[in-house]
């Protein structure tokens, strides 16, 4: 994806690291601070898997099946934690 938008590479790489960095922040927190940084993490993931289904709609082929399934799964499992 990098050699054939940079731009889109970039906006990937900044959703990927807040969705990780969210949950992880998020992780040791306790009441309402927990519970601001799902879905914070949950935008960032679906901001993250739209980045490359446009790369994939572009032609880049940068979405392998077992990806989608894995960031289903993280999307998901942040769906839930948000909405409890």
């Amino acid at each position: 994806m990098e050699r054939h938008d940079s731009d889109l590479a970039r906006q990937l790489r900044r959703a990927i690291s807040s969705a990780a960095l969210n949950v992880a922040e998020g992780t040791d927190q306790r009441g309402k601070r927990r519970g601001a940084h799902c879905p914070i993490a949950l935008g960032s993931a679906r901001e993250s898997l739209s980045c490359l289904e446009v790369a994939d709609a572009f032609g880049y082929n940068a979405l392998p099946s077992a990806m989608l399934s894995r960031f289903n799964h993280v999307i998901g499992t942040l769906y839930v934690l948000t909405h409890r």
